[in-house]
């Protein structure tokens, strides 16, 4: 790992020796911040068992935070440790394995080939009638099992309390958090169906009640809620401006991964642009904002002042930013330097590669939306708005999110190839619904009309094709793509030499990845999503695009152009940063009362977690290890110390709960033994112990297996 940040470190860093300097000193800093971090979790849990020990005079040979065991590689032999020393009668040191730690007590070693020995060592007398074996006093076995108990569950006591102490310490800095507020809904969604607005701030989900709830804890109430009772609604509160809302909603499969539960809410966006990128490359909004721009925020548009004081402030500019594509917006920013500047938005130019998608059946609908109360159901086709049959599924929502007129639709129900399948006709007024996303923002690839009421999907069929737009090429044929045409894959040809400047923006470096890799109509990266996508490549861009054509299957290659459309699009290039707030404990009484809230969820979050694997709800592969870990360590410490510190509670709960398993060779395993004990009045077999413990390391170095298989898999 650390030689992986090395090099990492060397590529970031310029060829200045004081900017390299620089780097590598940060990132060594934050390294040793999260080694520290981690450590301290394992030193505190092995000082438990340390101390408790001590207390009831049992010898400790050793306190390791890591293990020292022999690693040889070849010729190659590694050091045992990274350092130790000796004071008293004790070795203290850090193993070269950083995968825990441990307390060696006399008489009691977790290695069950060396079980057989220890207990020969601590064995005294025995040579004779007259003096009958006994156990050297200092040691483990030879202390009362209550002694032995309070030993053994010291760690885990050490743990839990550390856990709150460190919540409590990161409240007294003060927390910074995304509000469990609701910035959007999206579209098709279970949120959306059930008609729930933007604006509003849950304050109870399933059983967890909380004013000041982070969208994290939300979040994660809904998963677990959902992964318990998928078929079950939840029970969720929402406060808005105007009182409080309840509703009952049933989570939906993850659009990317089945085994994930979701209702379709996300986290607001505030009105204030990012300090460092503060507009897209290439976008409408970079025409007009300028590097003094950077960090300010938007207090007015159109004449409109913000309401700072509602719960989410930005609701009524992207409802009407997203409500009005196509017209220019006035802008009144207020710079960090505390004066205000207004610039004239303009709308953005769409982008396309020469052809329309079509519109699959209704997906969705809002419960006594428009739709749903003009009779139109899910399965339903659109034929014509307004009469115009000239429709396509990025195009109809850019038509009617201004509209203020009643609509009406003709519709196709009932199956294709059925003789009961009928053309219907009906008229929908429009609602005041809020449209604070853009109408392509929905995880399953959804496309939502917020003010009608319904959703559909963009299909891959190609519903027409744009004159004098597409460049084709073909290696079999001269034939070009048709409408009717499924579109398979589009992929990036460009090398790294013949990106364009814009490309080169390491904003897009996930975005070339993925086109170079080729794109194909999947869950994970909707057809939405790669259209959106489209809108930020450079005018010029080339595309190889492959498709089918049916009857017959054949495949057609083609090469399409990225070009400005005669239409706009929705998003504008605006780069605002998230939502936050911060909790911050008042006395020291607030702070341990939150650190012990913090620590009690997750608590409940581990537990939880426990009793639904054997339940089937959560797979094994879901399970992080300790590259994981450290994975989660490095970030939670990039966003500050209290982060850090909660990720320790986090971290301290788990090794808690995991520790006292009752898995022979970990704590729990011991403290069942010394329950047996003390019910039977004497100790278990030691043969049975020794096996019993073989067969727990044997399933912890399964598991271990299994959690790193785990880390590697994601990793690449």
């Amino acid at each position: 790992m650390f030689i992986d940040l090395f090099t990492q470190s060397l590529l970031l860093a310029s060829t200045d020796d004081a900017t390299f300097l620089s780097v590598l000193a940060s990132q060594v800093l934050l390294w040793g911040r999260v080694a520290l971090g981690i450590g301290l979790v394992i030193f505190v849990h092995e000082l438990g068992h340390f101390l408790a020990a001590k207390t009831f005079g049992v010898k400790c040979e050793k306190f390791y935070v890591g293990f020292d065991v022999p690693i040889k590689i070849g010729p190659i032999k590694f050091p045992r440790t990274l350092g130790k020393f000796k004071y008293g009668e004790t070795e203290y040191g850090i193993g070269i394995i950083p995968l825990g730690g441990y307390v060696k007590m006399l008489g009691q070693d977790d290695d069950p080939r060396k079980a057989e020995e220890e207990a020969k060592r601590i064995r005294e007398g025995g040579t004779d009638e007259d003096s009958p074996e006994t156990l050297d006093p200092r040691s483990f076995p030879a202390k009362p099992v209550w002694q032995r108990m309070v030993i053994i569950s010291a760690g885990v006591v050490m743990n839990l309390i550390t856990g709150v102490l460190f919540a409590a310490i990161a409240f007294g800095y003060g927390v910074s958090y995304n509000p469990a507020i609701i910035g959007g809904v999206t579209p098709g969604g279970p949120a959306w169906r059930a008609g729930i607005e933007p604006g509003g701030q849950v304050i109870s989900v399933g059983g967890l009640n909380d004013d000041q709830m982070h969208f994290r804890e939300m979040r994660m109430a809904i998963l677990n809620e959902g992964l318990e009772s998928p078929e079950d609604p939840i029970d969720i509160a929402i406060r808005y401006d105007d009182g409080v809302r309840k509703y009952k909603l049933k989570t939906d499969p993850h659009p990317a991964n089945a085994d994930m539960r979701m209702i379709g809410i996300s986290s607001p966006v505030s009105l204030k642009l990012d300090k460092d990128s503060p507009v897209m490359p290439g976008s409408a909004a970079e025409n007009v904002l300028g590097e003094n721009d950077a960090g300010a925020t938007i207090v007015a548009y159109d004449g409109i002042p913000v309401k700072a004081d509602s719960i989410v402030p930005s609701t009524p500019f992207f409802d009407y930013l997203y409500s009005h594509p196509d017209k220019p917006i006035s802008l009144t920013l207020r710079r960090t330097d505390d004066s205000d500047h207004t610039v004239e938005l303009p709308p953005q130019q769409g982008k396309t590669i020469g052809f329309r998608y079509g519109i699959s059946p209704i997906r969705g609908l809002v419960e006594d939306g428009p739709a749903a109360k003009a009779g139109v159901k899910v399965g339903d086709r659109i034929i014509a708005v307004g009469g115009d049959k000239n429709i396509d599924a990025f195009g109809l929502p850019l038509t009617l999110s201004s509209t203020t007129e009643p609509i009406s639709l003709t519709l196709l129900r009932g199956e294709s190839d059925s003789a009961e399948q009928e053309e219907i006709e009906v008229e929908l007024d429009p609602a005041l619904s809020l449209q604070t996303v853009s109408t392509t923002s929905g995880l399953a690839g959804e496309i939502a009309v917020n003010r009608f009421g319904f959703s559909y999907e963009p299909l891959t069929m190609i519903s027409s094709v744009l004159p004098d737009l597409l460049s084709q090429s073909t290696a079999a044929s001269d034939t070009k793509l048709e409408v009717g045409d499924e579109i398979q894959e589009i992929r990036l040809t460009l090398s790294d030499d013949q990106l364009p400047k814009q490309l080169k923006d390491e904003r897009f470096e996930q975005v070339v990845e993925r086109l170079r890799e080729g794109w194909k109509p999947n869950n994970e990266i909707p057809l939405a999503s790669l259209v959106e996508t489209l809108q930020l490549l450079p005018e010029g861009t080339p595309l190889r695009v492959l498709a089918t054509r049916s009857p017959s299957g054949r495949v057609i290659e083609a090469t399409a152009t990225v070009q400005l459309d005669e239409r706009v699009w929705s998003e504008r290039g605006l780069a605002l940063t998230a939502s936050e707030s911060t909790q911050t404990a008042t006395s020291v009484t607030s702070a341990l009362s939150l650190g012990l809230r913090e620590g009690k969820r997750r608590l409940s979050d581990v537990f939880r977690f426990l009793r639904m694997i054997p339940q089937g709800q959560v797979k094994l592969r879901h399970v992080g290890g300790p590259l994981a870990i450290v994975g989660i360590a490095k970030s939670e410490a990039e966003r500050g110390i209290s982060a850090q510190l909660l990720f320790l509670t986090m971290l301290s709960m788990n090794l808690a709960i995991l520790n006292f398993l009752p898995i022979p060779a970990l704590d729990g395993g011991h403290m069942v033994f010394l329950i047996a004990e003390a019910i039977r009045g004497k100790r278990l077999d030691e043969q049975l112990e020794m096996k019993l413990t073989m067969a727990g390391v044997l399933t912890i170095l399964l598991l271990m297996v299994v959690v790193f298989a785990n880390d590697i898999i994601r990793a690449f």
